[in-house]
């Protein structure tokens, strides 16, 4: 795998069966690589004249989170939500609107909701900058969502663990990650864009995440082969990172291209119930006490 000049290195473990970068970078030295260019940061802006298209993209994907949600946990006034590693939290936003619930959001950098404070606190949303623990006073929570964060954390089993103990009984994980077992890293090897090197520091399998949900004190209540995000996205992140592309910039005159690989592409998007493209999703349930 590699970022511009520099190299990394994922390996799979003989013992668990995971794919984890190694070495990763030090913890002090990430910050460098959620800059201002961190594409997920800058949003629908980043596309220039066609940020009206990626920012009803985004409304999709957070409906269909939110539906994801509500079958998770029975939400309404009075329950409470975490999203671990929200970024620009409108998840939340869609949430709370939508159920009444009281919705948190964790995320080690403020980058994705900073410019928009008026935003946010108008619909109610409680945003902490920092990891797990600082958001845990606001407990005991319903429902608990990790969008695509599991894999950029650095101490995953010690942060299931924290959530465990930050639910109700019967209380709910929502998880959706990158599926290394899929087309999309089987056509782009070390190019895929669930590596994201050095952001990701583990590729989960279906049996890697239940393995490591369980050892965390979760039951596993259901696993899917799809999810959320657009495969598409994956493919074509992978297809940029094969071709050495900058994501920095705008990228209005990459867009074109996009949707005209989005259109071909749209009959395998289709079968993605069947066949695995890029991402997975897991509903894990604290037991109730007995």
């Amino acid at each position: 795998m590699h970022r511009g000049a520099e190299r990394f290195t994922f390996l799979r473990c003989r013992r668990c069966d995971l794919v984890y970068l190694s070495p990763r970078v030090g913890a002090a030295a990430l910050d460098r690589y959620y800059d201002a260019s961190y594409l997920p940061h800058r949003g629908a802006p980043a596309w220039g004249r066609f940020a009206r298209f990626a920012t009803e993209g985004q409304r999709r994907t957070d409906k269909a989170r939110v539906r994801l949600a509500r079958e998770a946990a029975p939400l309404g006034d009075g329950s409470a939500v975490l999203d671990v590693g929200c970024g620009q939290p409108s998840f939340l936003e869609v949430l709370v609107r939508a159920t009444g619930a009281r919705g948190v959001g964790v995320d080690p950098s403020d980058a994705g909701w900073a410019r928009e404070p008026t935003r946010w606190s108008s619909a109610g949303l409680t945003l902490r900058k920092g990891a797990v623990p600082d958001a845990l006073g606001d407990g005991p929570f319903d429902l608990l969502t990790m969008w695509h964060a599991l894999e950029h954390d650095y101490q995953p089993l010690e942060t299931l663990r924290l959530l465990r103990g930050a639910v109700r009984p019967g209380g709910a994980l929502l998880i959706e990650v990158p599926d290394y077992d899929s087309l999309t890293r089987s056509l782009h090897g070390d190019s895929w864009a669930g590596f994201h090197t050095p952001r990701h520091t583990a590729a989960y399998t279906r049996a890697t995440l239940r393995a490591m949900l369980e050892r965390a004190g979760w039951s596993v209540e259901r696993q899917q082969r799809h999810g959320t995000l657009d495969p598409y996205i994956l493919y074509w992140l992978g297809r940029q990172e094969r071709a050495g592309r900058s994501l920095d910039g705008n990228l209005e005159a990459a867009f074109p291209w996009f949707m005209l690989g989005k259109v071909l592409t749209l009959p395998i998007v289709l079968a993605q119930r069947w066949i695995s493209l890029g991402v997975q999703v897991a509903v894990a349930r604290a037991p109730a006490p007995r």
